[in-house]
């Protein structure tokens, strides 16, 4: 029925699917924190200050500190085998009923610790979960299990008995614990629960125990290994207060979001990995619920009546669901894209200008597309799947109450947005809403561009490869030069040693033969003596030479100059001819190979042999010029002079200034003579050397 009320709107009223029980008082405005069902099918239910209420025949009794209770904080109650009703409170102990009084049994007396929990053995005896621990009550005994048996933080707040008698217990902060054949073995995080915060516990028929936790989802514990179920999975909540078994392969759950109804298959495929969901039919206040945030981590939470149905604990009262009498809503709602809004401006409305692809211009970020689905009943727990096809594969869920899809930074291309939904009863909508949407790109994200600029790095590797490459073979090239030039110069060395030093040495074995022959002349005798002494001094003199070209030191300019300048005084001053050195105070380190300093040694001393052979001077002048690139060794004389135009060579002889000039232009210089008869001669040598121009100046 629909009814339009005044200023407050649409009302739908529709026929609920949970029973809620209440009591004249309202239960006297407290929340209800434990409820259970006693064999005469009572409902019973405790109160946080508000005692011990129960139902029966559609009549509601009241047990308070009339009736024995002195603390009206219980927070658990149970029957036990003699159907008698255990009433546990918070801090005033734990009382049993006698008739109509509620007294405390024998032994526990002095128990004044908080107590969560109270659990009937099958062998008749009592379990109790407290603050402090575990207690086993059977005729007047008292077992405690706690700090003592190496438990940590055991405050227990719910217990199960597995059909092989094993007694489970979930601590608040202790996480999971089992008593078997006397031993205890604590369960935490680190041994793989979800959560150390446990507040319920179901013990499957084949001994699956299932953990409800605090805020963590619901646990599986099979075969030693642990298993978690979130809200990603599909749960409603991830506040686990009670778990309730229908026997129809169904469990029933109460949580901070409603109660549900799960699959136990659908559960076990999950846990298992064979599924990625779970199948799950909830109930909230559109149901019937007073209020969707039931009452948890005290125990038991939940009862099952004779005929099936299953009672809930809530903050707002006890609740009744009828698992036979549950129908689902068949019809699936559609789903409507509302707007799309591109970084923080609307772009479209939805509708049916979203039948032809969208084209949203380069350099936006942000992206939200609002979306919902029409369905009155429970809108509220309707459910959300969206993806855009071209960016992710998966479907994504939306968290709950949210109905808005947000991505940011988009690569440019072609996408495809598509929503479904699924109502109140998980029936899913099998089509999607969806629309296109066309990124368009900035120049620089183009497929040209991308090609341009993979060509560019691609000839730019090329270039680097051919660069390198060519340096390598350079320097291979310059290896191999340098070797040529290290042979030549060993096949030079050797060459000087046999021409220069291998001939004066056999001279002077001559010469000392032949002066042992004339010991009986004198005179003939000195003579040949004379003779050795100047082959010894012109063997030395070539040793020095051969010495200072092979040694690397002497690669400069500066050492050049200097040994030119020695040699030219030492050989003219010998032989009476006057030497004038005209040489820069302060010659730059310049290098000059090996090669270089023996031809121009070489051409140096062919035109000091020249100069004296021919000139007939009595001066010789040795004049040194620097320039950026290039030095000059000027020697000139005050001799006869000649014209140059006028030598010939002849076979044998004459082949001085030629000889010159070839040495300097085997080396990369020159060799210019300038004379004239009767105004002497100038003979230049210039070679090219790197020469810095602030030590020239």
């Amino acid at each position: 029925m629909w009814a339009g009320a005044g200023s407050v709107g649409l009302t739908a009223l529709r026929q609920g699917k949970v029973e809620t029980l209440e009591p004249p008082d309202h239960w006297q405005n407290r929340v209800v924190l434990s409820t259970t069902v006693s064999r005469d099918g009572a409902i019973w239910g405790s109160s946080e200050g508000a005692g011990i209420y129960r139902f029966l025949n559609n009549r509601w009794t009241n047990y308070s500190d009339s009736s024995g209770l002195s603390n009206l904080f219980v927070w658990s109650v149970s029957q036990d085998a003699q159907n008698r009703m255990w009433a546990s409170t918070w801090g005033g102990g734990i009382y049993v009923q006698q008739g109509d009084l509620f007294v405390k049994p024998p032994g526990l007396e002095n128990v004044t610790a908080p107590m969560a929990a109270t659990l009937q053995s099958a062998d008749g005896s009592t379990w109790i979960g407290t603050a402090s621990g575990l207690i086993h009550y059977q005729n007047g005994a008292v077992t405690w299990t706690g700090e003592k048996e190496g438990l940590k933080v055991p405050d227990v707040r719910t217990i199960a008995e597995a059909p092989d008698g094993t007694i489970w217990f979930g601590m608040l902060g202790g996480g999971l614990g089992r008593l078997q054949n006397g031993k205890v073995t604590q369960f935490q995080k680190a041994d793989g629960l979800s959560s150390d915060y446990v507040q319920s516990l179901r013990v499957d028929t084949d001994g699956t125990v299932w953990i409800g936790t605090y805020g963590s989802g619901l646990d599986r514990f099979k075969n030693g290994k642990f298993s978690k179920v979130t809200t990603v999975a599909g749960l409603p909540n991830n506040f686990i207060c009670a778990i309730e078994d229908d026997a129809q392969g169904n469990f029933w759950i109460s949580s901070h979001n409603g109660v549900a109804r799960i699959s136990k298959k659908s559960l076990n495929d999950f846990a298992d990995g064979k599924s990625t969901s779970i199948a799950c039919l909830s109930y909230g206040e559109g149901d019937g619920l007073p209020s969707v945030e039931c009452s948890g981590g005290l125990q038991p939470a939940a009862g099952k009546l004779a005929d099936g149905r299953i009672c809930f604990a809530t903050s707002k009262g006890l609740v009744v669901v009828d698992p036979s009498d549950t129908k689902v809503n068949q019809l699936p709602p559609p789903v409507v894209i509302e707007e799309i809004i591109v970084n923080g401006r609307l772009l479209n409305r939805g509708g049916s200008s979203l039948e032809s692809a969208l084209e949203i211009p380069p350099g936006q970020q942000r992206y939200e597309i609002h979306f919902t689905g029409l369905s009155f009943v429970a809108p509220e727990k309707m459910q959300f799947q969206y993806r855009l096809v071209g960016w992710e594969d998966e479907w994504v869920t939306a968290a709950a109450g949210k109905r808005v899809a947000e991505y940011s930074y988009l690569p440019p291309a072609h996408y495809t947005f598509q929503v479904r939904a699924c109502n109140s009863d998980g029936v899913w909508n099998p089509t999607a809403a969806s629309f296109q949407m066309d990124l368009l790109p900035h120049f620089w994200q183009t497929w040209w561009f991308d090609l341009m600029t993979s060509a560019i790095g691609v000839a730019l590797v090329v270039a680097v490869v051919w660069y390198f490459s060519r340096r390598r073979l350079r320097r291979k090239l310059e290896d191999i030069q340098r070797q040529q030039a290290i042979e030549r110069e060993r096949t030079r060395i050797a060459k000087d040693i046999h021409d220069h030093l291998g001939a004066n040495l056999t001279r002077i074995s001559l010469l000392s033969q032949s002066a042992q022959g004339e010991l009986q002349n004198t005179a003939q005798a000195a003579a040949q003596l004379e003779r050795i002494y100047d082959t010894s001094r012109e063997l030395t003199r070539s040793m020095d030479e051969i010495v200072w070209a092979v040694n690397p030191q002497h690669d400069t300019l500066d050492s050049l100059a200097s040994y030119l300048g020695n040699f030219a005084q030492e050989y003219l001053v010998s032989l009476h001819i006057r030497c004038r050195l005209e040489v820069p105070l302060h010659l730059p380190h310049s290098p000059i190979t090996a090669e270089t300093r023996h031809n121009i040694f070489l051409a140096f001393k062919e035109a000091l042999h020249n100069v004296v052979k021919h000139s007939g001077a009595t001066e010789v002048s040795v004049h040194l010029e620097l320039a950026e690139d290039t030095v000059t060794i000027v020697l000139s004389d005050n001799g006869r002079g000649f014209d140059p135009a006028t030598v010939v060579p002849r076979p044998g002889r004459g082949n001085g200034l030629k000889n010159m000039a070839q040495r300097l232009e085997k080396i990369g210089g020159r060799c210019t003579v300038h004379s004239r008869p009767g105004g002497g001669t100038e003979i230049r040598f210039t070679l090219s050397v790197e020469v810095e121009a602030q030590k020239i100046l």
